[in-house]
């Protein structure tokens, strides 16, 4: 579990959508903990680098052909080629030391070595995981409160970008709710019909068609704030 939620770091401090993450490129200091002290180690054990080829690279895919040396994955319509041998190691979903007949096609691994002169990745330890645990769901999302549940804490968010596309979004007593000087405001206040706000969701498994809002950021000021009254909530979830 640990181990997922350090790829999931990994993923979500890449702007790029890139299928290659350069191990050593990441600012998260956990993330260069776990690369300094236990990815690199480990794939350097195995090998000694090619001057130019010192840097430890990661690629995330589902697997699409299995040869006797090599393995292709595929993510987002981007191909990798992994050469593999007898010293690469291979690890299970459970964390146990496998091997590469184990492997099928349409598994989803990472997959960590050197990237060669000809662009395939010298593969020093492949490890099967679950794309979908740790892709980053969280969407940001701009615009203004036109309707309010009375009998739940759902309200309904117009987006600057498509106002004929409403969200409905859903909050709790874990939501971060903020002014533009960071100050902490009352739901009461930010949660008001007309209000501008910046928010973080991300799907709610529980609801349909429902997204729960981890931070809102209220757009207007603090002396309109105070002016505003909540009004009648009509809709309901």
């Amino acid at each position: 579990m640990y181990f997922l939620m350090i790829i999931s770091l990994f993923l979500s401090i890449t702007s790029k959508q890139s299928l290659a993450i350069e191990s050593t490129s990441s600012a998260d200091t956990k993330v260069e903990d776990f690369i300094t002290n236990v990815l690199k180690p480990k794939v350097q054990s195995t090998t000694t680098p090619t001057p130019n080829n010192d840097k430890p690279k990661s690629f995330f895919g589902s697997i699409t052909k299995i040869d006797e040396n090599t393995i292709t994955i595929s993510y987002k319509n981007q191909f990798q080629l992994i050469q593999v041998n007898d010293e690469t190691v291979y690890v299970d979903l459970k964390r146990n030391k496998s091997k590469l007949t184990n492997f099928k096609v349409g598994q989803e691994i990472l997959a960590m070595g050197y990237l060669k002169r000809d662009e395939s990745l010298d593969g020093k330890r492949i490890v099967a995981t679950e794309l979908k645990s740790v892709v980053n769901n969280n969407q940001t999302i701009t615009g203004q409160i036109v309707d309010i549940s009375k009998e739940t804490s759902i309200f309904t968010l117009t987006p600057n970008y498509n106002k004929n596309n409403p969200f409905q979004l859903k909050t709790d007593s874990k939501t971060k709710i903020v002014d533009l000087t960071n100050k902490s405001v009352t739901s009461s206040k930010a949660i008001a019909n007309g209000n501008k706000i910046n928010t973080i969701i991300r799907p709610d498994p529980k609801m349909a068609k429902t997204f729960y809002t981890s931070k809102i950021i209220v757009l207007d000021s603090p002396d309109n704030l105070s002016l505003k009254i909540n009004p009648t909530p009509s809709i309901k979830p």
